[in-house]
């Protein structure tokens, strides 16, 4: 009896931590939204202690995420190997690190490796909105969109942030402002690192464009199909009704 308990406990804890792991994917897409501020105000050398908690949860839901994925796991060494990045994002978000690029005075490097944290952030975030969103095509589109330009708007900011002033918002309007080819011109990268930005915005977010554009277009069509076909199906109810009635008259 002991036996068939234990037994039984296996599957329940697997089948409990595989729901855990399936609601922390939304979790985890907050939590890399969350750390694109975060680290616009390191850059711009806001402290206290609010930023250090928040940073901290941040990275602490990015390590149950991977902990508990690997528990569950059937194939843990496979499992390893396919989520990496999720190791890498933990390795790269452990809120000390700058301090210890800050005593090794490796400011250069402390830039490099924040720009690799936002881009490991995003890349990490992408597979959990898929996994949130996947099925639903225009909100994963305009989910990919949003995140996307924020992440850009957050890349530029610590690229080059005496072009956009520190302000991420200005940040994510050149993002909004590439993406969509409109191309104002009010701000424009001067640097190396920040013209590979713009030319990887470009590259991903004309397409990008293209898709969510395409994606409310079909939105729109369905619902008219539907609406279409809700009337058509009332008047053939109508008309049956109608007929039954003709055929129940003496």
């Amino acid at each position: 009896m002991i036996h068939s308990e234990s037994a039984d406990s296996g599957p329940n804890w697997r089948a409990r931590g595989e729901r855990l792991f399936a609601w922390l994917q939304p979790v985890v897409v907050v939590a890399a939204i969350l750390t694109l501020p975060l680290t616009i105000a390191e850059v711009n050398g806001q402290e206290g202690n609010a930023f250090v908690l928040a940073d901290w949860i941040v990275w602490l839901v990015f390590v149950v995420e991977y902990a508990v994925g690997f528990a569950v796991s059937q194939n843990r060494r496979r499992y390893a190997s396919s989520a990496w990045l999720g190791l890498v994002v933990v390795i790269v978000s452990f809120p000390l690190l700058p301090s210890l690029f800050a005593l090794a005075r490796l400011a250069r490097i402390a830039r490099l490796f924040r720009l690799v944290r936002i881009v490991a952030f995003g890349a990490r975030a992408i597979p959990a909105l898929k996994a949130s969103l996947g099925r639903r095509g225009l909100l994963y589109v305009l989910g990919l969109f949003v995140l996307l330009i924020v992440m850009s708007g957050a890349l530029i900011s610590v690229a080059e942030p005496e072009t956009v002033h520190g302000n991420m918002w200005d940040g994510m309007w050149w993002a909004i402002v590439t993406a969509t080819t409109v191309g104002y011109g009010d701000i424009s990268p001067a640097t190396l690192p920040g013209r590979a930005i713009a030319v990887a915005l470009m590259l991903f977010g004309i397409g990008l464009t293209a898709t969510l554009a395409a994606s409310v277009a079909a939105f729109f069509v369905r619902t008219d199909q539907g609406s279409e076909r809700y009337e058509v199906t009332s008047r053939l109810e109508r008309l049956e009704r109608l007929l039954e009635e003709l055929k129940s008259r003496p």
